[in-house]
């Protein structure tokens, strides 16, 4: 049986940190460590998981972010899958044995990636993601429009990160947009259309710093299209993507001033983007100026 090795970041949240721990613990594959890597916490991360510790292996660090956190643990990890659990997700208790099975069975594919169930604060189910459309194979042309891997749901083999490198430490929000891009271009995707993740209070961070999110979402696709120049023609559709989930989040917060000009740069880079159409006619119809 194959090690897996799962990486936890963890940072001042010690009472979630403990239940995920636990989710790992309860899974039904026998050979796995546990590194969690503690991001500077200030609070008492360390002490609640000092029951753990024969059964985990905790590693402290100065803050640095979550993305340094992933990357030191990525670096002691001794197994040959990886998987990436943010501290307050969880794994339902099968998902590492169906993950591994899934890239047992397909030598060729480096990663894997599954639908999730959002929620809450008390762990009650929410809302539940998966994804629609291209998920698995050769999924690049897709996942630069939009990124549709869930946090916390990735299994990867550990040799991929040799290849695509580590986390980029300079990009804040969607740095996991970007490492599955990388991956997704040197190795084909899995995918489990049944939920095996828990994943908390989706987008609500972002939502907290859009300026910095949209920021490193031009990053990301920077980046992207200069390692595939041969995807340029999807520029326009995925700036203009990146633009309308822009508006999105200012409409959740009541911003219309900042939602009108995302919906108007969407628009700019494809005057085509359905969406961003359908956005702006309603907006203008909340605000009177054009009749319904």
């Amino acid at each position: 049986m194959k090690k897996v090795s799962v990486i936890i970041p963890a940072y001042n949240k010690a009472d979630l940190t403990v239940r995920t721990v636990e989710s790992v613990l309860a899974q039904t594959y026998v050979n796995i460590e546990i590194i969690v890597v503690d991001d500077g916490s200030t609070d008492d991360t360390k002490d609640r998981l000092s029951p753990y510790l024969g059964r985990i292996r905790y590693e402290y660090k100065d803050n640095g972010g979550a993305c340094s956190a992933r990357n030191l643990g990525i670096s002691l990890a001794e197994g040959e899958y990886v998987g990436l659990l943010d501290c307050d997700d969880l794994y339902l208790p099968d998902k590492i044995e169906r993950s591994v099975m899934s890239l047992e069975e397909d030598p060729g594919a480096g990663f894997v990636h599954t639908s999730s169930l959002f929620i809450d604060d008390d762990d009650n189910t929410v809302g539940r993601f998966s994804v629609k459309g291209r998920k698995e194979g050769w999924i690049t042309k897709d996942l630069i429009l939009r990124n549709f891997i869930c946090n916390s749901t990735v299994v990867a083999r550990r040799i991929c990160f040799d290849e695509v490198g580590l986390f980029d430490e300079t990009i804040f929000i969607p740095a996991d947009w970007d490492m599955w891009l990388r991956l997704s271009e040197r190795y084909r995707a899995k995918y489990i259309d049944e939920p095996l993740t828990k994943h908390r209070n989706p987008e609500s961070y972002t939502r907290k710093n859009l300026d910095e999110s949209l920021s490193s979402g031009i990053t990301v696709l920077k980046k992207a299209f200069e390692r595939n120049p041969h995807l340029k023609d999807l520029r326009p559709k995925a700036y203009s993507a990146l633009h309308y989930r822009q508006a999105r989040y200012y409409g959740r917060i009541g911003d219309d001033s900042g939602m009108e000009e995302q919906i108007l740069l969407a628009l700019k880079q494809d005057r085509y983007n359905f969406k961003a159409v359908c956005m702006y006619l309603a907006l203008k119809c909340v605000k009177g100026i054009i009749k319904p």
